[in-house]
């Protein structure tokens, strides 16, 4: 229950709300119970007030006053009703919104480092399918047990006062349903509600694995292993759910059971105590109406309780990614950024995990603010490694990173990101417009910076063609632009940030000549007053560097 409790605790923001919903509905059973109780009274007391005036009896009976107590039950129900699906919806989706945007806040440290260890398609699942789970939380566990424990207390109460034996049984009865009965099918379906979360996101994962190989497996006439594969987790899928399905079928007869056997014995004895003379023949249909609508109450708790299993797990996935540490661990007082932009490595190196070799061994490296250098090696070699402790994603595992003579371990995160201006061979372009990619950049740009960075990178006559100009939208991943086109994109908005440093990652790989050629040409003239740091394993744009190294197995050497 601590992950739930977890939870429970991030609801506070909207605890007005919460409380409104409970509220809500806590009004409506109650009117609900008070409606059937009454309305069961009025029709039996005006059957046994005919009944005495066909006698030649007179008798006074107040017709107006009840019947306009009815309306009125029926009205609140109907406005509770309406009133609390509106406000216990807007109450989940104000935790749920609030739980994504902790739970994305939780993630930032974790990139790349520890995120890299989890497949895309578990981590999708994580966030969209285990989070939906903890709506159940509030709406069919947390409101229905608050309004069920004050309805069962006031309802018992209320048949005190007219049969204090009916009570006592009814309030039996009404705890078994509501606390053992959902204890007793929480318990039997507690492995099928955490199975079905496992299996759920297993889906997900190949789902996702399929559409991102679909041409792939095409191509290898894989696509019908793979789709039987997924058609196997599916049909798991369903008859796990079967099972629990079974389950909440037989937790709602059970349930009804007990509140037939509760109606039968409270038949028994207000039929006793009209004979004794305790209760009138009014009185005993209100006591037997109130009982019969009491069991309203506890109705959806054992299967929302069956299913805590599944919230319970959703919650303790959602967990374990956000207690992961970081692989940078953050300083609790951050130094400001110095002025100069000058990198020294000192003795650096870095190992993934304990289980792998080293990646890098010993680098010492010192660029001065404005040098240009590249370094050069074959793929795995730990140039791409290199760059990544520069901007600070790992932390050496020996050694230090210095800049301008400062530990970047101390360093604002965010503040140092602000250093550094990225261009990769897989820059990430957003499905978005052309425009909205650029300010990623730099939100508040103006026009004319757009245009210049446009410019700059020799968008111009691309987007000149384009009816849209920068409001194009460039598809999934950048699918509806060229590969040249989308690394210009990608080259704008590193001019649009202006960063001191440029950070530039096999910045000409699967470009064609010419484009190659006109990437390099175009940042030339931008990098002119600033530093540059460029890995690649092709000679294209050493021109660019002042000096350049040579990188194997770890191993850093000028060349």
């Amino acid at each position: 229950m601590k992950d739930l409790w977890f939870f429970l605790k991030l609801f506070k923001p909207h605890g007005a709300w919460l409380a409104g919903g409970i509220s809500l509905s806590l009004l409506t059973a109650l009117a609900s119970i008070a409606l059937l109780t009454l309305s069961g009274w009025f029709v039996s007391a005006s059957a046994i007030a005919g009944l005495i005036a066909i006698d030649g009896n007179t008798l006074v009976f107040n017709f107006m006053l009840p019947a306009a107590q009815i309306r009125a039950l029926a009205i609140s129900r109907t406005l509770g009703r309406y009133g609390e699906r509106v406000v216990t919806h807007e109450a989940t989706f104000r935790v749920l919104a609030g739980i994504r945007s902790w739970f994305f806040q939780q993630l930032i440290p974790l990139v790349p480092g520890r995120l890299s260890a989890l497949r895309s398609g578990d981590l999708l699942s994580r966030m969209t399918a285990d989070i939906d789970a903890l709506d159940a939380l509030y709406l069919r566990l947390l409101a229905p047990a608050v309004v069920a424990a004050i309805g069962i207390t006031a309802v018992t109460v209320f048949l005190a006062f007219y049969a204090p034996l009916i009570s006592l049984i009814t309030g039996l009865m009404l705890m078994i349903a509501s606390i053992w009965v959902p204890w007793v099918f929480n318990r039997l379906g507690r492995a099928g509600a955490e199975e079905i979360v496992i299996l759920a996101a297993n889906f997900r994962i190949r789902q996702l694995d399929m559409m991102q190989g679909l041409a792939d497996l095409i191509a290898n006439q894989a696509y019908g292993r793979f789709s039987d594969k997924l058609g196997q987790f599916s049909d798991l899928m369903i008859n796990t759910q079967r099972q629990n399905n079974r389950l909440s079928a037989i937790s709602s007869a059970f349930t009804l059971l007990l509140s037939q056997l509760t109606l039968l014995m409270a038949l028994a004895l207000a039929a006793i105590s009209f004979k004794d003379g305790l209760l009138s023949g009014a009185d005993s249909a209100l006591v037997i109406f109130c009982v019969i609508a009491a069991f309203e109450l506890v109705t959806p708790l054992p299967q929302a309780m069956q299913m805590l299993a599944k919230t319970q797990k959703a919650a303790r996935r959602i967990r374990q990614v956000t207690e992961m540490l970081p692989t940078t661990p953050q300083s609790n007082q951050p130094s400001a950024l110095p002025d100069r932009y000058d990198l020294q490595l000192n003795e650096v190196s870095f190992r993934y995990s304990d289980q792998q070799g080293r990646v890098l061994n010993n680098i010492s490296l010192t660029i001065p603010q404005g040098r240009k250098i590249a370094i050069v090696g074959p793929s795995g070699s730990g140039k791409t490694t290199l760059l990544q402790l520069i901007m600070r994603y790992y932390d050496p595992e020996q050694g230090s990173i210095l800049l301008a003579g400062q530990n970047i371990r101390q360093l604002d995160a965010d503040e140092l990101m602000s250093c550094f201006g990225v261009l990769s061979q897989r820059s990430q372009l957003f499905a978005a417009t052309i425009k909205e990619n650029l300010l990623i950049a730099k939100p508040d740009a103006t026009a004319t910076e757009l245009n210049a960075a446009v410019k700059a990178a020799g968008l111009e006559h691309f987007i000149g063609y384009l009816p849209e100009g920068l409001d194009t939208w460039v598809g999934e991943s950048g699918v509806k632009v060229s590969g040249g086109e989308a690394r210009r994109i990608a080259l704008a908005r590193l001019y649009l940030k202006n960063a001191p440093v440029l950070i530039l990652d096999e910045p000409a790989e699967g470009l064609d000549s010419d484009t190659e050629r006109d990437v390099f040409k175009a940042l030339a003239g931008f990098a002119k007053d600033k530093t540059v740091i460029m890995v690649t394993h092709r000679e294209a744009g050493l021109g660019l560097v002042d000096v350049v190294y040579g990188m194997e197995q770890g191993d850093l050497c000028e060349l």
